[in-house]
């Protein structure tokens, strides 16, 4: 269930440098308002709210697993350096105490437009040319957090996505909140626990042992999905109306994919195949070399 907003006194209290609170959307641990910065300047405050000490070693565990993984967040955008990847605004990560709850807070810059979820809502093929900006920004995004930071987002997928109608950034990749390093020790309490979004969730990811050998492939598998979606109109490759969870991650392991061609003909093959081979269920019949994969799509 979505958490409820700090009301904007709380807020102007604890942050007195900033004004126009305005909330924006809600998650079960974070709460996201607009708000202007003391040079005028529009900013994203999130606030993630860190687990309650109950005085139990379960809940101390959960929330060091929830406080590590929003430090790892922030630090990990406060270094990616890509157009293709949301940049850190003016208020550094600090804890701060909102009416009695224990908080992680920080800015993000504002972007224009809109989340890609709200624009595939809107049930509209896309031309050609705007599929492969959307592809070419997600890849640039997963080399950047790949080659440098051995990281995979782990959550691509259309609401972790903005449309800014930016030429040199058309789309911006979104919530790192559960990133993960494969050359650093997990933040998971619970092992057997899978952070992940079922419908854009590679495969591979459902092996109790996938943290061993993940990589980036499990970020294209996801874009291939983002892509798909957005190209067809609104078109899910593997979703029905009505499945259960059940049936999700038995399509995610055993039904191949909708081919883009049979809904989008008038795409071009070498693009349509690509976003197909994007979503193979073994990592290793995806593309490999992600500088290979732009050349493919200009």
């Amino acid at each position: 269930m979505p958490a409820n907003p700090f009301p904007p006194t709380v807020l102007s209290a604890a942050f007195p440098d900033l004004t126009g609170f305005g909330h924006i959307k809600s998650g079960t641990f974070k709460t996201v308002h607009r708000v202007k910065t003391a040079c005028g300047r529009d900013e994203v405050l999130k606030i993630i709210r860190l687990p309650q000490d109950s005085g139990t070693d379960a809940a101390r565990a959960f929330r060091d697993q929830e406080l590590g993984r929003a430090k790892r967040e922030t630090a990990l955008l406060a270094d990616v350096d890509s157009p293709f990847v949301v940049k850190l605004g003016m208020v550094s990560p600090t804890i701060v105490d909102l009416a009695g709850e224990t908080c992680l807070a920080y800015t993000e810059e504002m972007l224009p437009g809109r989340d890609l979820e709200a624009v595939i809502a809107d049930r509209i093929q896309p031309p050609e040319a705007d599929v492969k900006q959307l592809l070419s920004s997600l890849v640039q995004g997963i080399q950047a957090l790949w080659t440098r930071h051995k990281t995979v987002h782990r959550d691509i997928k259309p609401a972790n996505l903005f449309a800014t109608g930016l030429r040199d950034r058309p789309y911006v990749l979104l919530d790192l909140g559960i990133a993960y390093n494969v050359d650093e020790p997990g933040l998971t309490v619970n092992p057997s626990h899978i952070p992940h979004t079922p419908l854009y969730m590679a495969p591979e990811m459902l092996d109790p042992n996938f943290r061993e050998s993940l990589s980036y492939r499990a970020d294209l598998y996801a874009a291939g999905v983002t892509t798909f979606e957005f190209a067809s109109g609104g078109i899910h490759p593997l979703a029905k109306t009505g499945d259960s969870l059940a049936k999700t991650y038995t399509r995610v392991l055993n039904q191949e994919p909708t081919r883009l061609a049979t809904l989008r003909p008038d795409l071009s093959k070498p693009l349509a195949s690509l976003i197909d081979q994007l979503m193979k269920k073994s990592p290793a019949l995806r593309p490999g070399n992600l500088a290979l994969i732009l050349n493919q799509i200009k």
